[in-house]
């Protein structure tokens, strides 16, 4: 376990407003983060000045990356800090914790606890977030991220589930979060499917309803043909859009792209632009998009170039609904192939409903369930 600690300083009268921005931003990075196991926030005001202490602790210096970049030394800033600091570190004193006793980071002791773990996947070990427990009349859900996403983009809907009485399980696909990368750059989407399947199999899930946001929606679709029996409803966010449809030519240019030198500034530009309004959800994607190795983003976009949508949609006949923004709304959209999928649009969000709007996605996600247990008659798990 590691510490990190940062300093920095504020007029007295902007004590408060300045703590509430941290709740915003640093705080809720720390939390979002795989791999935080603690964030504590010091305060002294004295003549004048509010000294603010930040204490955070890490499972390991890689977890730490996984917040602050390559350059862990060197403190994390936000858009607005230089608004409220008169006095800063700029760098920040990381600490070996040789021992700990206390309550670690809960949400404040009144929300479900997400435990951490990992489990042996095809490529390498996987982590995982999971509420354990769960009522036995409630089908549990596996949630599945998208492109340079991690278990924590749906840590409000876990927390959700939870909190009445549903089993919730977030994945991290191999290369993403703390999942380890696989050794010969496997990213095919069929592939990545496996991943899903080595979850099931270690956490012995019999049915569960199954959740994946945009490329996370192509693999869980791609699982899903694969274990009908086990798959009893197919709830895709704002998911990939049929590649196959493109112009040849289109497809081609947009391959060469992907061994372009400025490849990774093109991609954190296209993130900027598909995060939506809100500046720290845009900040915070930015992170896990540099968290994320390049061979990693990249090869998971050639593979969906390649990936049958249409025919993977196919495979699966049971329940399906999709949830879209007003952009993905289109003849390549999932919910527009063959015979049609129920969609849902969501006005004013980004392409992660998930963070911008998770009130909306927890309602639609509950209906969905109700629709599959009534269908199913609350098949057994």
């Amino acid at each position: 376990m590691l510490a990190r600690t940062w300093r920095g300083v504020t007029k007295a009268e902007d004590a408060d407003a300045y703590l509430a921005y941290l709740h915003q931003t640093g705080l809720a990075h720390y939390r979002n983060t795989p791999g935080n196991l603690a964030a504590y926030c010091l305060r002294r005001i004295a003549e004048g000045r509010a000294e603010f202490l930040l204490v955070t602790l890490w499972e390991s210096m890689d977890a730490v990356r996984r917040f602050a970049g390559d350059t862990p030394e060197r403190a994390v800033f936000f858009p607005e800090d230089d608004r409220y600091l008169i006095d800063r570190d700029l760098h920040v004193t990381h600490y070996e914790v040789p021992f700990a006793e206390g309550i670690a980071f809960t949400g404040g002791g009144t929300g479900p606890r997400l435990e951490s773990f990992q489990v042996p996947g095809p490529a390498g070990d996987l982590r995982l977030l999971d509420t354990g427990g769960g009522r036995d009349d409630a089908l549990p859900v596996v949630f599945v991220h998208g492109l340079a996403g991690n278990a924590s983009h749906w840590q409000a809907q876990c927390e959700h589930l939870a909190a009445s009485g549903r089993r919730a399980i977030a994945l991290e696909l191999r290369g993403h979060g703390g999942s380890e990368a696989p050794a010969h750059e496997d990213y095919a989407l069929t592939s990545l499917a496996d991943d899903i399947a080595a979850v099931v199999r270690a956490l012995d899930l019999r049915r569960f309803v199954l959740v994946g946001h945009s490329i996370g929606a192509g693999v869980a679709l791609a699982y899903a043909g694969d274990h009908r029996k086990q798959v009893a409803g197919l709830f895709l966010v704002d998911p990939m859009t049929n590649a196959r449809m493109l112009p040849e030519a289109q497809v081609r240019s947009y391959l060469d792209s992907l061994d372009a030198p400025d490849v990774a500034r093109v991609l954190r530009e296209d993130w900027a632009e598909m995060a939506g309004p809100q500046a720290a959800i845009r900040e915070r994607l930015l992170r896990d998009l540099e968290a994320t190795p390049i061979d990693a983003v990249v090869g998971v976009h050639r593979s969906r170039v390649h990936f049958d949508l249409q025919a993977a949609l196919a495979r699966y006949p049971g329940p399906k609904f999709s949830l879209v923004i007003a952009e993905n709304d289109g003849p390549r959209s999932l919910h527009r192939l063959g015979g049609g999928v129920p969609h849902q649009v969501i006005e004013g969000s980004g392409h992660w409903i998930q963070l911008d709007r998770p009130d909306a996605v927890n309602q639609s996600l509950e209906r969905f369930l109700s629709h599959v247990e009534g269908a199913r008659g609350g098949e057994d798990r």
